[in-house]
C-alpha cells in the first residue's frame, strides 16, 4: 500500500479527478464531492509519509519501547502530525489563490468560510488517520505471518 507505484497512481487518480471536476463543475454540482477529496488527499499524504519512510527511516523503528502499543501511537501521532501539517500549508494554498488569483476575474474560489476550512482540514485528517490504521494493520498481519 505504500508502494511508489501506490503513492504515483494515487496521486494521478486524484489530479484526474480534480481536473474532471473543476471542468465539469462537480465541485458546485455535487456537495459531496470537496469532502472526497479532501479525504482521499489525506490519505495520499499519510501513504506519502509511510512510503517516505520505507526509503529514510524515520519512524522509530528501533525504540527500546517494548510496548507495542506506545510504538504504534508514536507512529500514529507522527503520521498524522504530517498529514495535518500538508492539510494546513493546503488551506493556506487556497486562500492565496482566493486573495491573489481569483480576484483577478477567475470563476473558482477555493475557500468558502471557516467551516470549509475547519471541514477540509478534518476530512484530511481523517483519511489521513484511516491510511495509518490500514497501513499498521497491514505491517502487524505480515509481522505475524512471517
Amino acid at each position: 500500500m505504500t508502494s511508489n507505484r501506490f503513492v504515483i497512481i494515487l496521486l494521478i487518480l486524484i489530479f484526474f479527478l480534480h481536473t474532471v471536476a473543476i471542468i465539469n463543475f462537480w465541485y458546485w454540482t455535487f456537495w459531496w464531492f470537496d469532502i472526497v477529496m479532501h479525504f482521499l488527499g489525506g490519505f495520499w499524504v499519510a501513504s506519502l509519509f509511510f512510503n517516505l519512510n520505507s526509503k529514510l527511516n524515520f519512524l522509530p523503528n528501533n525504540l527500546t519501547i517494548n510496548n507495542s502499543i506506545i510504538k504504534n501511537l508514536t507512529i500514529i501521532v507522527l503520521s498524522l502530525g504530517f498529514v495535518a501539517l500538508i492539510a494546513v500549508l493546503w488551506e493556506f494554498f487556497e486562500f492565496f489563490y482566493d486573495v491573489f488569483i481569483s480576484v483577478k476575474g477567475y470563476p473558482w474560489v477555493a475557500q468558502q468560510g471557516m467551516s470549509d476550512t475547519m471541514t477540509d482540514l478534518f476530512l484530511g485528517f481523517l483519511g489521513g488517520f484511516v491510511a495509518t490504521i490500514i497501513i499498521l494493520k497491514k505491517k502487524l498481519i505480515r509481522s505475524y505471518s512471517g
